[in-house]
């Protein structure tokens, strides 16, 4: 995005699908506003949509895997993450895991973790905030 060019896009929240205009400003931020012209919002945007612009920093972001406190290998983390939940599937069975997804999942990331938590890990503990925050 060259600087002072808004880009139109979509806001990454809940499921409405509203239309965002990102313009990149001199100093390296974003202003944002809502597209005048989107039919699914015609300019307005929630709290959440108005700040989509605070939440394009890097700064205070993990970017790596980290485990003990310490920075680690992709692989490392995964093999961890996947050793636990089989070891408590095991130990307290598969009601005993849940995933609780956002709201920025993409449609097909939310088939994914549905066909894992309730295909393969076999519970239907599965829910997201899209329904509970943006209530």
């Amino acid at each position: 995005m060259a600087s002072g060019t808004p880009t139109r896009t979509t806001c990454p929240y809940c499921g409405v699908g509203c239309g965002v205009l990102a313009t990149p400003q001199e100093d390296g931020s974003v202003a944002i506003k809502g597209n005048e012209r989107h039919p699914a919002n015609y300019g307005r945007l929630c709290s959440k949509g108005s700040a989509l612009g605070e939440t394009l920093s890097l700064d205070d972001r993990l970017l790596y895997p980290e485990v003990d406190g310490r920075r680690a290998a992709w692989d490392e983390a995964l093999d961890r993450v996947a050793r636990r939940f089989s070891e408590t599937i095991v130990e307290h069975g598969p009601e005993s895991v849940a995933i609780y997804g956002s709201g920025q999942l993409l449609t097909e990331d939310y088939y994914v973790a549905n066909k894992l938590m309730k295909g393969f890990i076999g519970a239907a503990n599965i829910d997201t905030n899209s329904r509970l925050c943006m209530a």
